[in-house]
This record gives C-alpha cells, structure tokens and sequence, in this order.
C-alpha cells in the first residue's frame, strides 16, 4: 500500500479510536462508578446504551452534511463535541448526568466510522478498498486492546473520573491528526450537487437497495452483538466470574487482538474467493460459536473458560465481517458516500443501543442474557448473509497476485 494511503489509513483509524476508546476504557470501571454515584448496575449499562445512541444520531447527520461540506469541517466539530462531553463527564454528579453527558460524547464520538467509511469510498472501491479497511481496523483494533489495560492503570492511581480527562485528551490528539496527515477527499463537483435536505430521501432509497441493505443489515445484526458483549462482559467477569479488572482488561484485550487478526486474515484472503464469500463465512462462525457457547451456559456447564474461548473466537470472526460488509454496502453509492455511510453506521449502533437496552431489561445476574442476546444477533447475520446476499459473480484474482 503507497505511503499517502498508509497515512490516511493511520488518521482514520486514530479518529475511530475515539469510539471504542469512550467504551472500553471505563468497562472495568463500571461497578465502581455504581457504586460512586449511588446507582445500580443497570443503570450503569445504561450510559452504554446512551453512547451507542449518540453514535446512531450523529451519524446520520454527519454523513450527509459532509457531503455537502467536505469531510474534514464536520470531523473537527464531532471531535470538538466529544472533547466537551468527556469533561462534562468527569462532572457527572448522578447516573442520569452521565447518561446525558455520555450521549452527547457518542455524538461526537460518531464521526469516526462514518468518516473512515466515506473517505475511503472517496478514494477506492473493491479490493484496493477493503484493504484500506483492514488498515483502518488493524489500527482501530488496537484501541480496544489498549484502553482497557489504560482504565485499570488509571484507577489504580485515580478515580474513574481521571479516565474521562484522558479521553478528553485523546479526543484533541486525534483531530490534531487529522488536521495534519488527513486530506480533503470528497470533490468540490460533488459537494457542489449534494443537499443534506435530501438526506431523507437517500435513506428511503437505500433501504430499498438490494445492493445496499443485506449487507447493511449483516453488518448490523453482528454489530447488535458485538455491543451486548460490550455492555454486558464487565459485569460477569467481575462481579460473576471472580476476576479482576486488569484480568477482565487482559481478557477484553485479547478478544480485540483477536478482531483485528481476523480482519487482516479475511481482507487477504478477499482475492482468492470475493467479498460475499468472506462474509458469509465469518458470519458462520460467529453464529455456531455463539450458539454453541449459548448451549453450553444452558446446560449448566458455563463459566471463565468456555466463555473466553467462545468470545474469542465470535469476536476474531467480526474481524472478517467488519470490512467485508462495509465495502460492500458503499460499493455502488459513490455519489451518495456520505449518506451511505451515515445509515450503514447508523444501523449498526441502533442495533448495539437496542441490544444495551434489552440487556438491561433482561439482566438476572447470570450471563444468559448475554450470551442469549449475541447467539441471537450472529444467527440472524448468519441468516441474512446467506439468503439475502445478491448472488453476483465476482472478479477474483488467483492467489499471490
């Protein structure tokens, strides 16, 4: 990969940081500030469900108006909203403060993937942009390795207010990289004929896409399950499991680590056996790993292992889902990136907020309700990469081309 798109492919993956920065990095925080702002655990869960909602709205302002703006005047307001919202944050006095902070910071926070996914259809399309994804994952990948080993060291020294000051600062860190290392890429012929005011419309005819919705909504259902995971694995290998937070940071690291070698795994093998193929693979490991893991907790046999390793492998999977889903749900919306871009993310941090609120409802201090939730979300993904899928012949390349 030449060295300009190396770069792009740094910035962008430091701007999606931001997103799974504001959640991992306090997950193993999350009974310490119940316990701080005299909250339940579910409440707690529920400022998860906030930030995942925020992402969701945002999103779909952003891709739209950026493609009338260019992509860099909304990267710096998103990045300047999140940056307030931390420090709001490290104020909360009650849970229902931090809810509120903590949707504001998923605002800002949002522009991350909306932008990663418009900038690279701006400058790529196929192989060469699935690639540039992985990149863009590889790197992202690395925040969720890192911000949950960060947390654990910040509340050894602090409270978990000091992790909202360092977001703060990671939020500035990463629009000074963007203003630096990433260009404009949306042409000014482009932004000339785009109407944010046509949003509404562009959505309407996405949804009815057969090349844009299957692979939208894969990518939506896996993401649905993923953020249960999220929200919910906190709490069950604390406060079920026995482990401690810089254990369960180790645990959640791992399974980043092993989200981004999936996707450098799944993007090389893209050549050899197209796009679809890939997908439709790793959805169906993500679904039998989810479903046997869900099987296993049933009959009574779950715990810190079979969870691990189960988790471990459902989450590598994504790896090959994430960026396969992603190019090809902006394959044919060039002209329309933006907007593209904003629904495709959009439905994705729907479903992860719609799965943080069922997970709070169904809460009964076991683990099924998780695990139940993620089985469900990676069989319905399974489900629609197979049956809904277009069936399209690909180009592919032999192998070491």
């Amino acid at each position: 990969m030449e060295k300009g798109a190396s770069r792009i492919g740094i910035a962008l993956g430091l701007m999606c940081g931001v997103g799974p920065m504001a959640t991992d990095m306090y997950l193993g925080a999350m009974p310490d500030i119940a316990t701080s702002l005299n909250g339940s655990a579910a409440g707690v869960q529920m400022s998860v469900m906030a930030f995942f909602l925020g992402f969701t709205v945002g999103q779909l302002f952003y891709g739209p108006i950026s493609d009338r703006t260019g992509r860099k005047p909304m990267i710096y307001l998103a990045l300047a909203i999140f940056v307030v919202a931390s420090i709001g944050c490290i104020f909360a006095g009650d849970v229902r403060q931090l809810l509120a902070w903590r949707l504001l910071q998923g605002i800002g926070g949002s522009i991350g993937m909306v932008m990663a996914a418009a900038v690279i259809r701006d400058l790529y399309t196929g192989v060469q942009a699935a690639r540039l994804m992985s990149v863009v994952v590889l790197i992202n990948g690395v925040a969720p390795i890192v911000a949950p080993l960060v947390g654990s060291m910040l509340l050894g020294v602090g409270s978990w207010r000091l992790i909202f000051m360092v977001l703060a600062c990671f939020g500035l860190l990463a629009a000074v990289v963007a203003w630096t290392m990433l260009p404009e890429t949306r042409m000014r012929e482009l932004r000339e004929t785009s109407r944010p005011g046509d949003a509404l419309k562009w959505y309407v005819h996405l949804v009815l896409r057969r090349d844009f919705i299957p692979y939208a909504g894969t990518l939506a259902l896996a993401q649905g399950g993923f953020f249960a995971y999220i929200a919910g694995s906190s709490f069950i290998f604390i406060d079920l499991y026995g482990l401690s937070p810089m254990a369960y940071s180790l645990v959640f690291s791992l399974n980043a680590l092993g989200l981004g070698a999936g996707a450098q795994i799944a993007t090389r093998q893209v050549s050899r056996f197209g796009l679809r193929a890939i997908a439709r693979a790793s959805t169906g490991i993500y679904a039998a790993a989810a479903i046997l893991l869900l099987a296993i907790q049933l009959a009574g046999a779950g715990g810190v292992v079979p969870t691990s390793i189960l988790l471990f492998l459902m989450i590598s999977s994504l790896g090959g889902i994430m960026p396969t889903c992603n190019v090809l749900s902006l394959e044919g919306h060039g002209a329309i990136s933006g907007v593209a871009a904003a629904l495709m993310g959009a439905l994705g941090f729907g479903a992860g907020a719609l799965a943080s609120l069922l997970l709070g409802v169904f809460e009964d201090g076991t683990a099924t309700p998780m695990i139940a939730m993620i089985a469900v979300c990676a069989a319905a993904a399974a489900l629609t990469s197979h049956l809904a899928f277009p069936r399209l012949k690909e180009q592919l390349q032999p192998a070491g081309s």
